[in-house]
């Protein structure tokens, strides 16, 4: 053959198999993809075997076998909701496959949506009754609902048709200890460990159930034959550390889990174990040398780096740790675990804003993130948002509930809102997790004080001062303590002792002032005040305090000066405006007063009691206007303030063509918020009786003056209830009480003229 003839037919050779494979049917083509995922699985390649495996259910989306297989590797890469998915696909494509169906039905129950994990269950028992897995899963599900009878009674049918799987009789053990039936649930789980010995978690489950009961030394012993049994597994070590940990046995700790690290030399997992060991231990160099160490051997340093970055935040190395977290960044500026340490970071700073916007992108990407939504609870705490900052401790608790600290944050927030019994039940879990939680002991002493269980908080508080005496905190709760048990004399020692050890620490003081008032001892107040003024001239908290008390004696001149020195030093504090406002108006200037609300709100618009002061005034100046506007605005912030809607209405009432379907709803919104308020009853009465209802405006006249039985308004506006009513002599008694009565009010020109006229009538 000439060399001419012979490239044609090469190149016919070379396109050759693009032909073939291109004659391939749609079913060849599938069954090629399948075979070549099953030579992957043999290699242990996964993700080359999912690719094939979504090549062949792409070609044909009905093919069950490919769905079942992609399940399977799903379940072993962790991807459970991908999963799950294919497991029901596959199920739903070949009704024989019970094993796809049985593992849908453990995914939901290991979700929790044990519901949806029944329907399954029972869909697979009724066509396979004898199903041996199906039959444990019903078990458990039936312990979960706590029907023991009959979570018993089917893992009973299970055993006897199979006595010799281990994981049956683990399920009878967990139903005889739900019942607690003890010796019954050990002989199950020694049954499962003579079933099969060769099984850590056997052994585990039994060490488990000792500490459960208290029975230390058989766990102890039991802990023991797996170290024997198992060389070459650093767990049954680490079960060891964690057993001596719990006994307080530290050194043997140490001891345990440095014996697994020389089984797994090169697991920084074990190494970090290590690390927080010698943490708590305050080890504080063995624990930098860990860290380094698993930094050393791990195949993501930086997260490791990151963690030693948080570990100096605890020492308060807080320039090591921003270079650190600084250096990760620059090689990853995606690292979340350096960005949650930068965003601690930014929390101690006073950056809370600028935290929280870095914590929600990290649990935007990871939603179940204890820590990050712990650390948002503290910046949206320190910036005034409790309901937030509740939201996500409450979130992070859901994912980890063994954070001390979240729980005493939880239990601040229970204390805050007065539930006193769930705030010391959180303060106690946070205690049992971390003994040496000083927050957590302090709020539960707190919430036993305030729960009337002063006895009790008082032997608390007396035995946190003998272990922490310098603590200025526990020394002054110890002194509410003692005030709740009348020991005023002791209370008084222990305030004056906080502030000989701190002066500007205004709660001790304030207390201070309280319990000479409550004494009637004010003189002796505002002299203990200006004492510690003098002292710690910089305490602004000190200032209001005097301020507040000068207020009080009418001294409005100086009580103003101070107002003014608080308002220079912390100009976004409200509380000053407020008072000056209250100041001016005491003394009868109501423009600078208005000046100053209007001050307030210029940093705050958003302040209603603000905006409320401002709008009262507006009416006391007759400018009902800009009342109207500014009533407006804060229900615009508050759809459901009360005072404001109530005020509104009274203006609208004023108005030449008067809307009353509008005023009614203002009125009665007011009411249900606040249905014995004596002011709003007037209100809406007076609403009634434009609206010519004449006995619903009685009833609501009736009730105000049963709470302000001399306030001549309301009985101007009954008088003009009842006149309409034809009651005239009982209107007239009513106009003459009103006008009678000491008290000047806007109506009393037209009261008496009005007066005048029915008695000519």
């Amino acid at each position: 053959m000439s060399r001419q003839n012979l490239i044609p037919l090469l190149f016919l050779l070379v396109l050759l198999p693009f032909f073939t494979t291109g004659c391939a049917s749609p079913e060849e083509k599938k069954e090629a993809h399948f075979q070549k995922a099953m030579e992957y699985l043999q290699q242990d390649d996964l993700n080359s075997a999912i690719i094939e495996l979504r090549n062949a259910a792409q070609i044909d989306p009905k093919y069950a076998a490919a769905r079942y297989q992609l399940g399977l590797i799903y379940l072993k890469t962790g991807e459970a909701q991908n999963a799950f998915k294919e497991l029901e696909r596959a199920a739903s494509l070949d009704p024989t496959n019970t094993d796809a169906l049985m593992k849908t039905a453990e995914i939901l129950f290991l979700g929790k949506q044990f519901n949806d994990s029944r329907t399954k269950v029972e869909k697979l028992l009724a066509e396979h009754p004898d199903n041996i897995e199906g039959l444990a899963l019903m078990a458990n599900l039936d312990m979960v609902e706590n029907n023991f009878d009959q979570a018993e009674e089917t893992i009973n049918k299970a055993l006897s048709l199979k006595n010799d799987l281990d994981r049956l009789y683990l399920i009878k053990a967990k139903v005889a200890s739900a019942r607690k039936q003890y010796d019954e649930a050990e002989k199950n789980l020694l049954k499962a460990l003579e079933i099969d010995n060769k099984k850590l978690s056997n052994h585990q489950l039994l060490v488990a159930f000792y500490m459960s009961r208290k029975q230390q030394d058989k766990a102890e012993k039991r802990l023991q034959d797996m170290i024997v049994l198992f060389p070459e597994s650093a767990w049954p070590n680490l079960d060891m550390a964690s057993f001596y940990q719990q006994k307080g046995d530290f050194d043997k700790v140490e001891k345990h889990i440095q014996a697994a690290i020389a089984i797994e030399p090169d697991n920084p997992r074990f190494i970090l174990m290590l690390a927080d060991f010698y943490k708590k231990q305050r080890k504080y160099d063995l624990a930098e040398k860990a860290f380094k160490d698993a930094m050393a051997k791990s195949e993501v340093p930086l997260d490791i780096k990151a963690m030693l970055a948080d570990f100096h935040i605890d020492l308060k190395k807080y320039k090591l740790a921003t270079r650190e977290v600084n250096e990760i960044l620059a090689e990853n500026s995606k690292n979340a675990k350096a960005l949650l340490v930068k965003a601690k970071l930014m929390i101690k700073n006073g950056e809370n804003t600028a935290a929280l916007g870095i914590l929600d992108e990290l649990i935007k990407k990871q939603p179940r993130w204890a820590e990050a939504y712990y650390q948002k609870a503290i910046a949206c705490l320190n910036n005034g948002d409790q309901e937030l900052s509740l939201q996500a401790v409450t979130e992070s608790l859901k994912y980890n509930k063994r954070n001390s600290s979240a729980h005493a944050l939880l239990a601040h927030h229970n204390l805050r809102k007065a539930d006193f019994k769930n705030a010391g039940r959180e303060a106690t879990i946070a205690l049992r997790i971390n003994p040496q939680n000083v927050r957590a002991a302090i709020i539960l002493g707190q919430s036993l004080l305030y729960d009337k269980e002063s006895a009790k908080a008082l032997k608390l508080f007396k035995k946190m001062q003998e272990v922490l005496p310098d603590n200025i905190e526990i020394i002054h709760n110890l002194a509410l303590a003692y005030l709740a048990q009348n020991d005023q004399q002791e209370a008084e020692k222990l305030f004056k002792k906080s502030l000989t050890m701190k002066p500007d620490y205004t709660p001790a003081l304030a207390a201070l002032v309280s319990l000479y008032v409550r004494n009637k001892k004010i003189d002796k107040a505002v002299a203990a005040v200006r004492q510690q003024v003098e002292k710690a001239p910089d305490a602004t908290g000190h200032q209001i305090l005097l301020a507040n008390l000068l207020y009080r004696q009418k001294a409005y001149n100086e009580a103003a000066d101070y107002f003014r020195k608080v308002q220079q030093q912390i100009p976004e504090n409200p509380l000053t405006y407020i008072m000056l406002a209250r100041i001016m108006e005491k003394t009868g200037k109501i423009r600078k007063a208005m000046e100053e609300y209007r001050s307030l709100i210029k940093q705050h618009p958003d302040s209603i009691q603000a905006l409320m002061g401002l709008g009262t005034l507006q009416e006391q100046d007759n400018d009902d206007a800009g009342a109207t506007a500014t009533y407006k605005k804060i229900l615009e912030l508050n759809s459901q303030f009360a005072p404001a809607a109530n005020n509104l209405a009274w203006l609208i009432l004023k108005e030449t063509n008067p809307d009353l379907g509008e005023a009614l709803r203002l009125a009665l919104l007011a009411k249900e918020k606040y249905p014995d308020n004596p002011n709003i009853c007037d209100t809406l009465g007076f609403i009634h009786y434009k609206r010519k209802a004449y006995s619903l405006a009685n009833s609501q006249f009736e009730q105000a003056l049963k709470i302000l039985p001399d306030e001549p308004t309301i009985r101007y506006h009954l008088a003009l209830t009842l006149y309409q009513q034809g009651a005239k002599e009982q209107a007239i008694a009513e106009l003459d009480r009103a006008l009678t009565q000491a008290a000047d009010f806007p109506e009393k020109q037209d009261a008496k003229a009005l007066l005048k006229k029915w008695r000519q009538e």
